[in-house]
């Protein structure tokens, strides 16, 4: 029988080996409590409900089947996890849910006879709301997933399916804590409300057991544990030794932590009869995941009881099915796919995906231009692309009903793997046309070359966050490939620099303010790593606040950012690095960028003396003209010019290539000089020298 309804506050933990380590659903339960009491009557009909269900026990054949869609959110980096990873998950919820986990028989004998297959299953989806084939998988950029807020929940906001037909599985960076600890993820129980934001939002690092996974205890638990409260099962810890699960069949535990490491004869509670050990086995538990190896019977009958009643019983009807794409119609199928990477390194490999969808597929044929394996009848091929280029896809599929294809030009792009630019250089954003050049695509919001403001030159690139940003709106621009290598043996070692503008709308120590990410691709832009990140004061050139639209107009205000070593971090001899620096909106200021620099010297006025043999400035002080004397052990294009403390240009010395040698040029006095400092800027393919000089008034 189903134990005493009581109405509590519900404590949840995910599945963790440390009190570091928990979930955030009781205090989103809590949260939405407060908003709306009626939660609470709801559950507790809930539960009634299932008492009456559990009285009659369902003695079903056929197994429930719910409809799944992983929402990835990501900006090209590890959070991005690989459809391998999501395949990996949903193979342990099945297990899990059907009793064939591998670590069953680590069952104690005491607790075999209520150990339950709950008969349940998940697929996910092969047809989306609008009718299209999919895999299941929806891969969103954006920043949001970077840290979520359980009250906004933007993520949500952002996407999600017909909850009445698909479990949503929101796949984030991190989530906001409530202080207590890390948060591994939380879940909505079906009695909840609003229901437009039903499912499950869990880390990628808690998505199965391999890729960002592989380095966590849970063995892809997590998941399993917080299905469970979508299905609506409380912890076997509800009330600690008071005993408040509504389960007959899992023995009271005494605390959130009791069993994470799992002890052998553990027995935390005397409360029941008879008196049982702890069951650290159950998914509902709070302990390691390697433990974790059943459901019971009673919790089975309170899963089998909400896929009976609305609102998951709408996702498992057969008609919900048959529009996910879970059960097949007849009639021929509908051709799609997709790759395990659409922009792809020469010589590394590339999955394709044969996703059709609505009817059986029983003979398919790709056509793969340019790569190793030109056409396949594979399901899934690989293949590998060896020459640089944009390739068309084709797939056809068919079966006794008729056929259906697909194609897409360009749908690979396939980059050297060894061919980025050579440094040492610095970029000053002095030509505009930047995608011309081939050197920085603009994506996915525009940043933009403004003369408002620069160190150097009479040009920056800028951010233009505003108030008018939606929260959260991200600026990114990437460069292209570098070819690190080259630096391997410079002393000093490779440095990834640039100088930025920045000043705070709101006081940095009370509100957040824009942040500034720097990260690396060392596939191609596949994936990208972060590798620095800056906000407040470490972004700002000082903390007062500037209401709106800074424009940086003195050289103090621009800040040296970047890398200092990317030797540290194993880059010296990647022959193809890619650099992408984001700026993520709180509705602040703008963001200004000057002076990229990599090179094994630091961006703006520090000197790289390697790429000249000697500079000299004489007389300095000058009166009406200066000479400048430089010296090149090779033959280059060079610049020549004087900027003022501002880093506007006065005049422009010298633009065109210089012979091997020493030439001596001459540097006028600015008409109207009052014998301020100015600044001669040298600046070749191989690096660029800023010297000071000043003139006599």
């Amino acid at each position: 029988m189903m134990k005493r309804i009581l109405g509590i506050v519900l404590f949840c933990s995910a599945i963790a080996s440390a009190n570091a380590q928990k979930c955030g659903t009781d205090v989103h339960y809590q949260e939405a409590v407060k908003s709306d009491p009626s939660i609470e009557k709801a559950k507790a009909e809930f539960f009634e409900r299932a008492a009456q269900y559990s009285k009659t026990p369902s003695n079903r054949a056929a197994i429930y089947t719910i409809p799944v869609v992983f929402h990835v959110f990501h900006t090209n980096g590890v959070e991005n996890i690989s459809k391998e990873q999501i395949l990996d998950q949903m193979r342990i919820l099945n297990a899990d849910y059907s009793f064939t986990n591998k670590n069953k028989n680590k069952i104690r004998s005491v607790f075999t006879n209520v150990a339950a297959d709950c008969q349940i299953k998940f697929e996910l989806a092969s047809i989306d709301p609008n009718g299209n084939c999919t895999d299941g998988i929806n891969r969103i950029y954006s920043t949001l997933g970077a840290s979520v807020n359980r009250t906004s929940e933007d993520v949500k906001q952002t996407v999600q399916w017909n909850y009445q037909k698909y479990l949503n599985i929101w796949v984030v960076t991190s989530i906001e804590t409530d202080g207590n600890g890390t948060t591994l993820g939380y879940a909505f129980f079906p009695w909840m409300t609003p229901k437009s934001r039903d499912g499950i939002v869990i880390r990628h690092d808690r998505v199965g057991s391999i890729g960002t996974a592989l380095s966590t205890a849970d063995s892809g638990r997590t998941l399993t544990h917080e299905v469970g409260h979508w299905l609506g099962l409380l912890h076997t810890f509800q009330g600690e030794c008071a005993d408040e699960d509504n389960c007959d069949d899992t023995p009271p535990v005494g605390g959130t932590f009791t069993n994470a490491s799992c002890p052998a004869n553990g027995n935390s509670c005397n409360t029941d009869k008879p008196d049982l050990i702890d069951q650290w086995e159950n998914y509902m538990d709070y302990s390691d995941g390697k433990c974790m190896a059943m459901f019971t019977l009673d919790q089975k009958s309170i899963m089998h009881s909400s896929l009976t009643t609305f609102p998951r019983s709408s996702n498992v009807s057969a008609s919900n099915l048959l529009a996910t794409g879970v059960t097949l119609a007849s009639g021929a199928p509908l051709a799609n796919f997709t790759a395990s990477q659409r922009v792809v390194c020469a010589g590394r490999p590339v999955t394709f995906y044969d996703i059709s969808c609505k009817s059986a597929v029983t003979a398919r044929s790709w056509t793969l231009t340019g790569s190793s394996t030109p056409s396949s009848t594979q399901k899934n091929p690989v293949v590998v692309y060896q020459t640089p280029g944009k390739y068309k896809v084709t797939l056809l599929v068919q079966n006794g009903s008729g056929s259906n294809s697909k194609s897409v030009d360009q749908y690979i792009e396939v980059l050297s793997s060894q061919n980025g630019i050579n440094p040492n250089f610095e970029e000053g954003f002095e030509n505009n046309d930047l995608s011309s050049r081939g050197f920085i695509s603009v994506s996915p919001k525009a940043w933009e070359v403004t003369s408002a403001a620069a160190l150097t030159g009479t040009k920056s690139l800028k951010a233009p966050v505003s108030s008018n940003d939606a929260l959260g709106t991200n600026y990114s621009f990437v460069l292209p490939p570098v070819n690190l290598s080259l630096l391997k043996n410079a002393v000093p070692g490779p440095k990834f620099t640039f100088r930025a503008a920045y000043a705070p709308a709101v006081d940095p120590a009370t509100t957040q303010t824009e942040i500034l990410r720097v990260y690396v691709s060392t596939d191609c832009g596949n994936t990208f790593s972060q590798i620095m990140e800056r906000s407040g004061t470490g972004l700002a050139y000082n903390s007062a606040p500037i209401t709106n639209n800074f424009v940086p107009n003195s050289a103090s205000m621009w800040k040296l950012l970047g890398v200092s070593s990317l030797t540290s971090l194993g880059l010296d001899t990647v022959k193809n690095a890619i650099f992408r620096i984001d700026v993520l909106s709180a509705q602040g200021n703008p963001v200004y960028i000057d002076n990229i620099n990599i090179s094994s010297y630091n961006s703006g006025v520090e000197d790289l003396e390697t790429a000249f043999a000697d500079v000299e400035l004489y007389p300095n002080p000058g009166t009406d003209v200066s000479n400048l004397e430089l010296s090149t052990f090779e033959g280059q294009n060079i610049e020549i010019a004087l900027y003022d403390m501002a880093g506007r240009m006065v005049s422009s010395i010298y633009k065109g290539y210089k012979n091997a040698g020493s030439e001596t040029y001459t540097i006028k006095a600015p008409s109207s000089n009052a014998g301020t400092l100015y600044f001669v800027k040298i600046a070749s393919e191989r690096g660029q020298i800023t010297k000071p000089i000043t003139f006599a008034p």
